[in-house]
């Protein structure tokens, strides 16, 4: 089904070798309540090994679809690359490993209608409750939202597998920082870059997505010693500036993950999330230490990735 004209929506599904997850999240955007002649699919294949064209065809008899490829570039640059080719008044995010609820881009359109300026941010869940992995990523991610967006519409970040902006707005600012020499914290960029605009982060938890992250301990720790790399790059982008809108976790951000950590838990459970929380910890160190040995050995694509955000903000105002 192919809409040569403009639409409401552009949902844009960055993905890289993770083929059945991409199908899965297809199935889920099939089924979404909302007109399928007002939203087009946008999947971008950050320069996988398999084509995804056995992935797609079945599905463009239902949705809008139009698939891309880019050479691996990380997940912020595919997402830019999908909203340069949108044709979509709002752009969605998603992750392949995501499947939206059914009413997902409805919630997004009410709170995009009533404030077409605004980022809006939708609740991400963990569907893999008896991975003890997958359940301790989701205790981070809600202490994370939980501290840092306390007023849902003064938030400060949102996760990249769920949110959705005007195109227009997008387009100012941007869109994600490139380059980017680590897939983890563009999101986190993007969104201190957006408020350094002055512009507000909104929260809409009845956008909701399934989030169907398979972990084990490997690739807990790897992801989060991706995280902590990340970490190092947005900190340095940071401090540039005037440290407005910076994420310095303090007590109480430890205090909100132990409490969400050891609520409802058996004992056996509460061991198991304790201490893969303090893994956490040290792997999010490691990586920010690797990161931090890499830029004093080659600071220049740092820089680069520096500027990138900078060219972003260099107009900044402080957020209302």
């Amino acid at each position: 089904m192919v809409a040569p004209g403009p639409t409401e929506f552009s949902v844009i599904v960055s993905t890289r070798n993770r083929p059945a997850q991409l199908k899965s999240c297809l199935e889920a955007l099939r089924a979404l309540s909302f007109p399928g002649e007002d939203f087009e699919v946008i999947v971008v294949d950050d320069g996988g090994d398999l084509s995804l064209d056995r992935i797609c065809e079945p599905f463009r008899q239902r949705l809008d679809l139009l698939s891309l490829r880019q050479e691996r570039n990380g997940p912020g640059p595919a997402r830019n690359r999908g909203a340069a080719a949108a044709r979509g008044r709002f752009l969605a995010f998603i992750d392949d490993d995501c499947r939206p609820d059914p009413n997902w881009l409805r919630a997004f359109h009410l709170h995009l209608t009533n404030r077409p300026d605004e980022l809006i941010g939708g609740k991400v869940v963990n569907a893999l409750t008896a991975n003890v992995f997958s359940a301790t990523a989701q205790v981070i991610l809600d202490s994370v939202y939980a501290y840092y967006n306390p007023v849902p519409d003064r938030a400060h970040f949102f996760a990249s597998s769920n949110l959705a902006v005007s195109r227009e707005k997008f387009r100012q600012i941007g869109g994600f920082p490139e380059p980017w020499p680590v897939p983890a914290a563009e999101d986190r960029t993007f969104c201190y870059a957006w408020r350094q605009r002055g512009w507000r982060l909104s929260y809409a938890p009845e956008a909701v997505v399934e989030h169907r992250h398979k972990l084990d301990l490997l690739s807990f720790w790897r992801l989060y010693v991706r995280y902590g790399r990340g970490a190092f790059l947005y900190h340095r982008i940071r401090d540039r500036d005037d440290d407005f809108g910076g994420i310095n976790p303090d007590a109480a951000f430890y205090r909100e993950c132990l409490r969400r950590g050891t609520d409802n838990r058996s004992i056996l459970e509460t061991a198991k999330t304790l201490s893969l929380l303090a893994t956490w910890q040290v792997a999010n160190a490691a990586g920010y230490l690797m990161e931090r040995c890499n830029f004093s050995r080659k600071p220049t694509t740092h820089e680069l990735a520096g500027r990138a955000c900078s060219n972003r903000t260099e107009h900044s105002v402080h957020a209302n």
